[in-house]
């Protein structure tokens, strides 16, 4: 159990987070900012009474270490290196996407993304069956002009998917929903020629009105099916961060063979081909009987991109075991060992790793060591963004079971609530009357544990030693 729902959390050694934990309790308890509270309020409460040299002080020494982590969440990134995981599909952007703007305005820095999963699984067959036959009354329309080209079924199919993205984004502009399609529908084209090796337009035309009727009959998803769902998701994210124009060799499509049960469907056993050759498939029947992570095909092509990029920042989700879908434990354990093995070859002292969750599970204020402010500026960017972009998940094939609508809005929810507390602690004035512009526009908060690469390794192991254990470990 986390810290702000397990009693026995304040049992034992007192450490200052749990002094945290316990103000802020109280403060909402009382509905009462920390600076109005009483040595009496302290005395009277059941955790509050156990702070070591309890006084009025130890509020104070809060209220300066909450303002201490907001001002670590407005700092700039210069000359950095910063290299953001997700285990699916949007996933880094529902947890940080505000963070991660501000980092992508400096010229200085190459920020790169990298996703871990092919995230198939979100992609529903009615979805596509719809995308297919878009593309088909688009060629029979003659819009779809890239086929008349001669080298187009050889190799130039492969080429131009920054241009997909430029036509979709310039028509986002104009607001055009239909030029906007036919740029999604380009990139279902070239991903379907390069997956089946079609050699025409009339392959093309056999090819999906017999794929549509497998969708119709709801037939199994073949895995070249699965492989075309997984790089409609890959479009969507090259989407959202072209926004702030990240080119794709930026963005990471590693597809490990990691999924969220081992009841499932294996990933795409599909030979790559052209430009998405970035990671290995998955190999079967050993994914599904794997424990952990696997050296070569889960840790070793991180390990490698470690080693060619040199990140200086690394972010990554942090959800223990069964917050969320499982996936997101089996990746952190991935990313932490090959941080581990990174580490026996360079100097990592300096490494700083940002631990961030979404809409899965949150952290507690006092769990967190960064606070990162966010302005209603960044919320209609972040919205508008996810809507655009995000095709697949306006209705989300797996919602969140506590929310009923978009994960941007849930998102939204769960900034605004960690601003709300964290206002009980610095008082509501300290937003509005500040000197510092993005903190008077601050109207949201995404909570980050910022850790040295020892830290990182450390937190992994305690939760895969609290899992074998049968439990689970609190960051």
């Amino acid at each position: 159990m986390f810290p702000k729902t397990d009693p026995s959390y304040f049992d034992g050694t007192w450490t200052f987070e749990k002094t945290e934990h316990a103000v802020l309790g109280l403060c909402k308890t009382l509905d009462r900012y920390a600076h109005r509270l009483t040595l009496e309020d302290l005395q009277n409460d059941p955790r509050c009474s156990r702070i070591p040299d309890l006084s009025l002080e130890r509020v104070q020494e809060v209220i300066a270490d909450v303002e201490a982590k907001l001002w670590r969440g407005a700092q700039s990134f210069e000359n950095e290196v910063i290299y953001h995981t997700g285990p699916h599909h949007d996933d880094i952007m529902l947890g940080i996407m505000p963070f991660i703007n501000r980092q992508l305005r400096s010229p200085k820095n190459q920020v790169h993304f990298a996703i871990m999963t092919s995230g198939y699984h979100s992609v529903t067959d009615a979805f596509l069956q719809k995308a297919m036959e878009d593309t088909l009354d688009y060629l029979h329309q003659g819009r779809i002009q890239m086929v008349r080209y001669p080298d187009f079924f050889e190799q130039g199919y492969r080429f131009k998917q920054e241009k997909d993205i430029h036509h979709y984004l310039d028509n986002v502009a104009r607001r055009n929903p239909d030029e906007m399609r036919r740029g999604f529908c380009h990139r279902i084209l070239r991903d379907a020629v390069g997956l089946w090796g079609l050699k025409s337009v009339d392959d093309v035309e056999t090819r999906f009105k017999m794929e549509i009727g497998n969708l119709k009959e709801g037939k199994p998803n073949s895995h070249e099916i699965q492989k075309l769902k997984g790089e409609i998701r890959e479009f969507e994210e090259e989407l959202v961060w072209a926004y702030t124009g990240t080119a794709l060799d930026h963005i990471h499509h590693l597809r490990l063979g990691l999924y969220e049960s081992r009841t499932e469907d294996p990933e795409p056993a599909v030979p790559e081909q052209g430009r998405r050759a970035e990671g290995p498939t998955n190999n079967g029947l050993a994914c599904r009987q794997a424990q952990g992570p696997v050296f070569s095909r889960d840790v070793e092509p991180i390990l490698n991109q470690f080693r060619e990029l040199k990140p200086t920042v690394i972010s990554v989700a942090i959800d223990s075991e069964g917050q969320g879908p499982n996936t997101h434990y089996k990746v952190m354990q991935s990313i932490a060992e090959a941080v581990r093995l990174w580490g026996e070859e360079a100097d990592l002292s300096k490494l700083r790793i940002f631990g961030y969750r979404n809409v899965w599970s949150t952290f507690h204020p006092a769990e967190a060591n960064v606070y990162v402010p966010v302005s209603l500026n960044a919320f209609a960017v972040f919205e508008k963004a996810f809507k655009d972009s995000y095709l697949t998940q306006v209705k989300a094939e797996f919602p969140n079971p506590d929310f009923d609508g978009p994960f941007s809005e849930l998102a939204e929810t769960i900034w605004v609530k960690n601003y709300k507390d964290v206002q009980f602690i610095l008082g509501k004035d300290f937003f509005y009357e500040n000197a510092h512009p993005l903190i008077r526009a601050t109207h949201g908060l995404i909570f980050l544990k910022e850790m040295t690469a020892k830290e990182f390794v450390a937190l992994a192991e305690r939760m895969a030693l609290s899992v074998r254990d049968g439990g689970s470990s609190p960051p």
